[in-house]
């Protein structure tokens, strides 16, 4: 099914590597999307703070997160 979405868990906290993920994965092409990876990082987000500052903490986890694989892709 190579135009299917690709699950990809374990980048974050469980220490993947999001560039080797991306550069392994990533089908597509600057212009063209031919077969989407969807990469989860769920636990560095959800434990990016246990205080006050949980949800600014979260946004910046997931943002730097969202930044270094749409830089992975080129």
């Amino acid at each position: 099914a190579p135009t299917l979405p690709l699950l990809i868990p374990g980048v974050g906290a469980q220490g993947g590597d999001a560039v080797a993920t991306v550069k392994a994965g990533w089908r597509g092409t600057a212009t063209e999307d031919t077969g989407s990876i969807i990469v989860n990082s769920s636990r560095a987000i959800l434990y990016a703070s246990s205080g006050d500052d949980f949800a600014d903490a979260a946004r910046r986890e997931a943002l730097r997160t969202r930044d270094l694989l749409q830089a992975a892709r080129g």
